[in-house]
């Protein structure tokens, strides 16, 4: 019987690793190298700021509120 469902042309199912393996491969060395540089940082020598008690700032607000005929209300 030469069909589409012999078994000479049956597709075959199964997953192909090497492929696999070797993206995965390649990846855990770019990993590997760039791992140490992950943890290395910039020193930066920022200002230093003092602390000011004299001064005392106050918080006003201000709520404006628009209605839908056109009425604003402060």
């Amino acid at each position: 019987m030469n069909g589409p469902f012999d078994q000479k042309n049956k597709p075959i199912a199964q997953i192909n690793v090497t492929p696999l393996v070797d993206v995965m491969l390649v990846l855990l060395v770019i990993f590997m190298i760039s791992a140490p540089f992950m943890f290395s940082g910039v020193s930066l020598n920022l200002p230093k700021t003092s602390k000011v008690n004299s001064l005392k700032l106050t918080q006003e607000k201000l709520i404006i509120s628009l209605k839908p005929k056109g009425k604003i209300y402060i």
